[in-house]
């Protein structure tokens, strides 16, 4: 589906401009898909360079730099240092310019944290103003898209926001990541293109001071509307989001997230409806097809702790828990789908390098506990008003690998005191595991082991990813016929 013609030159006009420009910074949001970034945000949060929680992308930059100017009186290993110099070359200055190009023979069909094509070819720029006085920032970004049926020019990405004290007020479409997980998450993540939508967020994570809270410490809060598509089963459909994160012990971190889906075309979307949708006690069974439910809402809760194992080594093990209704009675949620993981990493040698290893396991199928109990399939992601599911563009607003499905995965880094990163990932992947119901990326069931190996650096003409991917199996909703071998290349110039 094209773009309108303005959006076409909007975007083309941005790409061109930006291609020439050498001297790029970063974004006053630290943005989801930088797996770097992400790890050396947790790496210095452990070491407490950064407090609060960090299981919410984008993160504030404000956030990340705050003690930054501390590190020089603080007694670091190597490898901590060279992460605070990472994270140094990429706090934003008042002007923002980057451009970014990814090609593929063949799209990954599990996508995670990490920023990947979604076609052939996707390539975006970005400009952006960021004002610290006034507190405005005007993010424009622009790209283009072709391959896997596609074929046109957009505007994800662009934003604009205002700050307000200690919160944040914006509009725009941008990616979100929310929960602890790495190869995937269950109610928001990057798998789908980014809505438009208006939201707050708080700035810093200061903790309350009153004795009845300062027990949660510092603490987070987003909340946004977004607008779907109109072409859908009932067209633009909202979706409201609410997400509180807090961390009452340094290193454990607590989770609550809610969304909402709602009003649409020939739908109620009075204040009712909203109350109704904030309790959830009417969305009973997303099979049952009565009319006077409010919607379809989700709700989750994940924890994350980091520890000690040794004197440069450091597990930090997570879980998360999606919900997709509640009892009639209690209101509480049941029904979930289920997320578990761990990573464990460290420092190697004395000049800065770094390891890394995590295991993850998910299941979208429904159980009665988390990842126990009765197990029932075609809930998660599904409604009987809202036909066309939880999902954007025909894609989950959650995991990539939608409902009904199961991924393991084991992925290895490793970082040297250079920044050239490699990695080795296996990936199982269990899909539509039931064989019934609208998994938009296989009706039939499909059973897939996916190896990868990857490598990037930062040369003088900007960062170079390259990526080479076997799996068993493909998937003809994603171009895959059979077994198949992918390389994929990303150049990266700015952050």
């Amino acid at each position: 589906m094209r773009v309108k013609k303005y959006t076409v030159l909007c975007a083309g006009a941005i790409f061109s401009l930006l291609v020439s420009v050498q001297s790029l910074q970063a974004s006053p949001w630290a943005a989801v898909g930088d797996m770097q970034l992400r790890n050396d945000v947790e790496v210095l949060a452990r070491h407490g360079v950064i407090s609060g929680p960090v299981n919410t992308w984008p993160i504030s930059w404000k956030q990340i730099t705050r003690n930054l100017s501390r590190t020089s009186e603080m007694d670091l290993p190597p490898y901590v240092r060279l992460a605070v110099m990472r994270v140094k070359e990429k706090i934003p200055g008042k002007f923002r310019t980057s451009v970014r190009v990814q090609a593929t023979n063949n799209p990954a069909i599990v996508r995670g944290f990490s920023t990947t094509p979604r076609n052939d070819l996707d390539a975006d720029a970005i400009a952006e103003y960021s004002n610290s006085d006034s507190g405005t920032t005007i993010h424009i970004q622009g790209g283009y898209r072709k391959g896997n049926g596609e074929d046109y020019a957009h505007l994800d990405g662009s934003y604009l926001s205002q700050d307000i004290g200690n919160w944040s007020a914006y509009a725009g479409a941008f990616d979100r990541w929310w929960g602890p997980g790495r190869e995937s998450t269950l109610l928001l993540s990057n798998n789908a293109r980014p809505m438009p939508s208006i939201g707050l967020r708080r700035i810093e994570p200061k903790a309350f001071k009153t004795k009845w809270l300062s027990w949660m410490g510092p603490w987070q809060w987003d909340m946004f509307v977004a607008r779907m598509e109109a072409d859908r089963e009932i067209s633009h459909a909202l979706i409201a989001g609410l997400r509180l994160t807090f961390e009452p012990i340094r290193n454990f971190e607590v989770g609550l997230s809610r969304t909402l889906q709602l009003c649409g075309e020939g739908r109620p979307c009075g204040l009712e409806t909203w109350a109704k949708s904030l309790i959830g006690g009417a969305d009973l069974d997303n099979t049952t097809g009565i009319k006077q439910e409010p919607g379809n809402q989700l709700a989750s809760i994940d924890v994350s702790y980091t520890m000690q194992v040794d004197n440069s080594i450091f597990l930090k093990i997570y879980g998360e828990g999606a919900a997709e209704d509640e009892l009639e009675k209690f209101f509480v949620p049941f029904k979930y789908s289920g997320l578990a993981g761990a990573t464990l990493y460290g420092s190697h040698g004395a000049k800065g390098a770094q390891w890394r290893v995590t295991m993850e396991y998910s299941d979208t199928s429904s159980h009665n506990a988390f990842l126990f109990g009765k197990q029932r399939f075609n809930l998660i992601y599904e409604h009987d008003i809202y036909k066309t599911g939880y999902r954007y563009k025909g894609r989950s607003l959650g995991h990539s690998l939608d409902n009904d499905s199961k991924l393991t995965s084991v992925v290895v880094q490793y970082q040297d005191s250079y920044g050239r990163e490699y990695t080795a990932k296996y990936q199982n992947v269990k899909i539509n595991v039931d064989g019934t119901g609208r998994n938009p990326l296989s009706v039939p069931n499909r059973n897939i082991d996916i190896f990868e190996a990857s490598v990037q650096s930062d040369f003088g003409i900007g960062n170079i990813a390259v990526n080479l991917r076997h799996a068993s199996d493909g998937l003809p909703a994603l171009g895959h016929n059979g077994a198949f071998t992918s390389i994929g290349v990303s150049w990266t110039l700015g952050y």
